[in-house]
């Protein structure tokens, strides 16, 4: 699963050129890796901790140096979303067959453990979901332990001109979690959304990034909108923008540690039934800093 932080270090997956790293000769990346990949960053409004890791195998689909082709790469491995609220563990699948094109899915079953008010569920999407409403359901024993799968599927379009960078992900993903009888939604804390049980909803970043030496310096809109044709709190389309700052500390398209990136990121909320000034400041943004990296367990030419 490859969400919103995750990856930051935008251009991991890029061999070397000789513009990117004067002193280096261009060369493929291997032809077989065994690649992981983690991404761990805390956040404020909502409050959050989550780290995400990968492991898997990683084909070269081209030697090219083409500028469609070469970056071009499939990958299949492990997925883990961990937070101290909840765990997930599945499968994943990415197939970039452009340099401006990378699609993934991928499936996982997790368990939430009935703590920070999680899971709270509601019987309609019309329900109050703020966090003085959680944290009163989560004070009167109205969250429990609770268990669940997801499936989810998606894309990101890049291009570059110069020291610009423009990448957009879209993503799909639909919940089925064991809920309380008559429940058919639930407060989906990772999007910091009221999700449809057994339903989906669309979520998009968009990147529009400077690249300077090792700083990546730039703005990200992001948006999430349920699938269901909901109305009231829970059908809101929600929009946030703001900066972003990265810092990546060398790239590499081979070896232990690639593309080391620490990243913060502001975003003020533009639209959401609670954030916007009805129960918080307009003036209070989505805070969130962390460390994303990937490397090589084992590669092959």
């Amino acid at each position: 699963m490859w969400l919103c932080f995750a990856g930051v270090g935008w251009g991991a997956d890029r061999t070397i050129r000789p513009e990117d790293a004067p002193d280096a000769v261009w060369a493929p990346a291997p032809a077989w890796r065994l690649q992981y990949s983690n991404s761990t960053f805390a956040r404020v409004n909502p409050l959050g901790f989550i780290d995400v890791f990968r492991l898997g195998v990683r084909r070269r689909l081209s030697a090219s140096d083409s500028l469609l082709l070469k970056d071009t790469s499939a990958f299949a491995g492990l997925s883990v979303l961990a937070t101290p609220a909840f765990t997930r563990v599945g499968g994943t699948v990415e197939v970039q067959p452009l340099s401006v094109l990378r699609v993934f899915a991928g499936a996982d079953a997790g368990g939430w453990f009935g703590t920070f008010d999680q899971v709270a569920s509601f019987s309609s999407q019309t329900a109050r979901y703020d966090d003085q409403t959680l944290a009163e359901l989560g004070a009167a024993g109205q969250t429990a332990p609770t268990t669940g799968t997801s499936m989810w599927g998606g894309f990101t379009l890049l291009g570059a001109a110069g020291p610009v960078v423009v990448r957009s992900t879209t993503q799909f993903i639909g919940y089925n979690l064991d809920l309380p009888g008559g429940d058919i939604a639930f407060y989906d804390q990772y999007w910091d959304r009221l999700a449809p049980d057994a339903g989906a909803q669309v979520l998009q970043d968009n990147d529009l990034l400077v690249l300077s030496g090792k700083a990546r310096m730039g703005a990200r809109h992001t948006f999430s909108d349920g699938l269901d044709g909901a109305i009231g709190d829970g059908g809101l389309a929600h929009h946030r923008v703001g900066p972003m700052f990265a810092w990546q500390f060398h790239e590499r398209n081979r070896g232990p540690m690639i593309a080391p990136t620490a990243f913060v990121i502001a975003q003020w909320w533009l639209q959401h039934p609670y954030r916007t000034g009805a129960e918080q400041p307009q003036g209070l943004p989505l805070i969130a800093a962390g460390f994303s990296l990937q490397g090589d367990l084992w590669s092959r030419d």
